[in-house]
């Protein structure tokens, strides 16, 4: 199955469920090989032959992402990845944990350097946020936060680590913060 992945196109490799990778697929090449570009931390001669799950948008698709097992062949001088692709992409969700909308959300107030900020989502590994102007002192993508989850049946302060930034048309800040270290959330929001 020849697959339609633009170049530049951002591409995540799953190693196991908290090490995920960002990459950008370079090219497609004949016999199911993918090249990408080099990732961080850096893919290197040690995980050769090693088996990674493929992921990507599906443009164009009513399913939102798309993947596939791919094994590690080689790495080039200029650090680009050759991948070779193992089955057909099926749809896939990276989560551990099923996401909750703002639709569904118990009752739920955050707080991040003493701001109330606005939950879009949550789960038991991280939520989505939009922060205004100086909402959390350091908000660049990499940054650890500080956040506190104030619900009905108690709260939970944790520390999380912001993945991605972007803007919606309303030129409101939105966050994706991953949760670090051992708390359980579970029990307040499922």
């Amino acid at each position: 199955m020849r697959l339609n992945i633009p170049a530049g196109e951002e591409v995540l490799l799953r190693f196991d469920v908290n090490d995920i990778r960002s990459s950008r697929l370079y090219r497609i090449e004949e016999g199911d090989l993918f090249i990408i570009e080099q990732t961080n931390p850096p893919v290197e001669k040690v995980h050769f032959n090693r088996i990674v799950l493929l992921v990507y948008k599906n443009h164009g698709g009513k399913d939102g992402r798309l993947g596939f097992e791919a094994r590690i062949q080689a790495i080039d001088t200029g650090g680009r990845i050759t991948l070779h692709k193992l089955n057909d992409p099926a749809p896939c969700d990276l989560r551990v944990w099923p996401r909750i909308s703002l639709d569904l959300l118990p009752n739920v107030h955050a707080y991040c350097h003493g701001k109330e900020i606005q939950v879009i989502s949550i789960s038991g590994g991280g939520t989505h946020v939009i922060l205004h102007e100086d909402d959390c002192a350091a908000s660049e993508t990499g940054a650890i936060v500080n956040i506190k989850l104030v619900f009905d049946k108690g709260e939970v302060a944790i520390e999380g680590k912001i993945l991605r930034k972007w803007q919606d048309t309303s030129r409101r800040n939105h966050i994706a913060i991953q949760f670090q270290g051992s708390y359980n959330i579970s029990q307040f929001i499922y």
